[in-house]
């Protein structure tokens, strides 16, 4: 059932009819609908949304609609979609012939996105990847605007979150359901990171979909290795155990879930675990790579041999000047020139034995991905799950390469704001690593790799 909360209430009567409002528009007055038939209007501005408690506001992967009734026909409306850190979106609506304005179900004339998309005002803002309340300010040409709070959480009421600080010498934060036990036991994985920055978006996304979730950490803290260099595979098989040992997890019922580095990882770890039975690798890769600076050495080893990997070579990123006068770095051409230069030997080596995974395999990649070329690195991957029979074993296999999503394409970044995942400033500052993809591209490909993962898992893990 679609609950519904009047949150606001709009201002007075308008002052008249002359004039378009704000809008880049005037009325079309040759249609008769158009034509305002009441004297005075006092419009109303409400939020909605299926599921959720609006009391104690709604969760980041809902879908909300602002609504906005009782306007005159036609009329425009501009709206403001604030956030209280670091950003905002707008767009242009116009009433429809019953003076409705609804951003679920018509698209802006004009603004921060294109098309009709519930989500627009969230991912094409420039706030920070994390999620927070929005206010909403719309203008229809009167003398006070039409306000409404959207109230938005994180996390369900009921839902724990218990640090892990060195047990079997893991890190990372351990999410349980609110729902009652077992769950099946998810391992989400970041890439360069390290840390659980990404994993804990992840873990709040899908612990709420009943999972037990550890946002793992593996390099870069505590007693963890400084650099992605030489990790033992090993780390990810005691992170398993971990979770196991927690009252209420399936421990029949354990699935990994890697993105970029950590898609590469989740792939190798799969395929070294009979207790993994399914996997999810988003912009990951098929094949091992070297570890960074010199790339000389591998990133992961098992049983103190280092994994083969591709050998590097000396290629160029491509660069650009920024309008602020930066550096702009796109890496995508050093990852696809190695890969071009490797000797079929080099890469059969380097190629990750996927179908040694004993359950069913997700590769979710992105076109527009200026990282690494994710959609043909998992495309590796695919190829040898079809070659080895692996496709006709378990029919939940599959790939999708969403094609204007970039490097930030993950389904722990549902309803967040994607302004910020274009490129990423470097410490030093001045120089910008290109991600790839539009706020709309990453924003639309993380919702729909969101639900893509959430059947997969649903069908892998609970049936």
């Amino acid at each position: 059932m679609t609950a519904f909360v009047v949150l606001a209430l709009g201002c007075g009567p308008a002052r008249g009819f002359e004039g378009g409002g704000s809008g880049p528009f005037e009325y079309d007055v040759d249609d008769p609908r158009c034509i305002p038939t009441l004297r005075d209007y006092a419009p109303t501005i409400r939020v909605a949304a299926d599921g959720g408690a609006p009391d104690a506001g709604f969760l980041a992967w809902e879908s909300a609609e602002i609504l906005v009734e009782g306007l005159p026909p036609c009329r425009p409306l501009d709206m403001i979609f604030g956030q209280a850190v670091g950003g905002f979106a707008y767009a242009v609506f116009r009433a429809d012939f019953d003076g409705v304005v609804s951003t679920a179900r018509q698209a802006p004339v004009s603004g921060s996105w294109r098309g009709v998309d519930a989500d627009g005002p969230i991912y094409s803002s420039e706030g920070g990847l994390f999620v927070q309340n929005v206010n909403v300010l719309a203008d229809w040409g009167a003398s006070a605007y039409l306000e409404v709070t959207w109230p938005r959480r994180a996390l369900s009421r009921g839902v724990d979150v218990l640090p892990v600080r060195g047990a079997r010498g893991v890190y990372g934060d351990l999410y349980l359901p609110a729902s009652a036990a077992p769950w099946p036991i998810l391992i989400a994985i970041g890439g360069r990171e390290g840390g659980s920055a990404v994993t804990n978006e992840l873990a709040r996304t899908f612990v709420e979909q009943g999972y037990l979730v550890l946002a793992l950490s593996y390099w870069g803290i505590e007693t963890l290795p400084a650099r992605m260099d030489r990790l033992p595979l090993e780390y990810f098989l005691s992170a398993i155990e971990v979770a196991k040992e927690y009252p209420g997890a399936r421990m029949d019922r354990v699935g990994l879930i890697g993105v970029g580095r950590g898609g590469e990882a989740a792939l190798l770890v799969g395929s070294l675990s009979t207790q993994v039975k399914a996997v999810v690798s988003v912009v990951g890769s098929g094949v091992s790579w070297p570890a960074a600076d010199p790339w000389t050495e591998p990133t992961w080893t098992f049983q103190d041999a280092g994994v083969p990997h591709v050998p590097w070579v000396n290629a160029q990123p491509v660069t650009r000047t920024r309008p602020d006068g930066g550096v702009e770095v796109t890496q995508r051409e050093q990852w696809s020139e190695t890969l071009r230069q490797a000797s079929p030997q080099a890469l059969e080596a380097a190629t990750i034995a996927v179908e040694r995974i004993g359950g069913p395999v997700l590769l979710l990649s992105a076109g527009d991905d200026q990282v690494w070329p994710s959609c043909s690195l998992s495309d590796v991957a695919w190829a040898r799950l079809v070659d080895a029979g692996h496709v006709g074993r378990f029919s939940l296999d599959g790939r999708e390469c969403y094609p204007g999503a970039g490097h930030a394409l993950n389904p722990g970044f549902v309803g967040l704001p994607m302004g910020s995942t274009l490129f990423v400033e470097r410490p030093d500052g001045g120089v910008f690593d290109a991600l790839g993809g539009s706020p709309q591209a990453n924003g639309e490909g993380s919702r729909a790799a969101w639900r893509r993962a959430s059947a997969f898992l649903e069908a892998a893990l609970k049936q």
